[in-house]
């Protein structure tokens, strides 16, 4: 059991209480790494455990998933450590981290893009320029933090696809910039939904 990286930011509960977040990570018999985080209460050092949040192929990995992670995400993170309390409200040992705070900026930036190209390759598999979050989140095998990730950047960063929902359904519509970007210019008005959604 390694600690991998303590987040700069305490996260807050909803009643003020303020926590360290850490994640912790080991290596598992089958060349895989299992991720978790730990949050320690600022107010007198009372830690709480989630279970494995995430299974990665090494320690870095686990790390590039951690740095996707919401707020939102650290919420419902935190209420799962806290149930049941008796059990994991056990102190763990703490050794230093193997990394030095976040992961290089490069880096992350590169695996970002890489995802974003992988998430434009789920519209072109569909020959498609709408298809519903869950197909996304279906056919991509990264953590789904990993991907929100790239969907906030891909709509908000570089304006290449649109989320709505319509009918009570998450939906995912590339612009018209994401169309070209995606090479699906060729792509009639009435074949724009998956063929296997209609």
């Amino acid at each position: 059991m390694e600690r991998l990286l303590q987040f700069e930011r305490p996260i807050t509960d909803a009643t003020g209480t303020a926590y360290n977040v850490s994640v912790y990570g080991r290596s598992r018999p089958s060349d895989t790494w299992q991720g978790w985080l730990v949050f320690e209460r600022i107010t007198d050092g009372k830690r709480f455990s989630t279970d494995v949040e995430t299974t990665q192929p090494n320690g870095e990995a686990i790390v590039y998933w951690a740095t996707g992670l919401t707020d939102t995400y650290f919420d419902g993170a935190l209420q799962r450590a806290q149930k049941p309390a008796d059990h994991n409200a056990t102190p763990l040992a703490v050794p230093e981290p193997i990394v030095d705070g976040l992961i290089d900026s490069e880096m992350r930036r590169e695996r970002l893009a890489g995802l974003e190209r992988a998430v434009l390759g789920v519209f072109v598999h569909h020959r498609a320029t709408r298809v519903p979050t869950q197909t996304l989140f279906d056919d991509l095998p990264n953590a789904r933090a990993d991907v929100v990730r790239a969907l906030e950047d891909l709509e908000k960063g570089r304006a290449l696809l649109t989320r709505r929902t319509e009918e009570g359904n998450d939906w995912l519509f590339l612009t018209p910039l994401g169309i070209e970007t995606a090479g699906l210019t060729n792509i009639r008005p009435d074949d724009r939904e998956p063929h296997s959604l209609r």
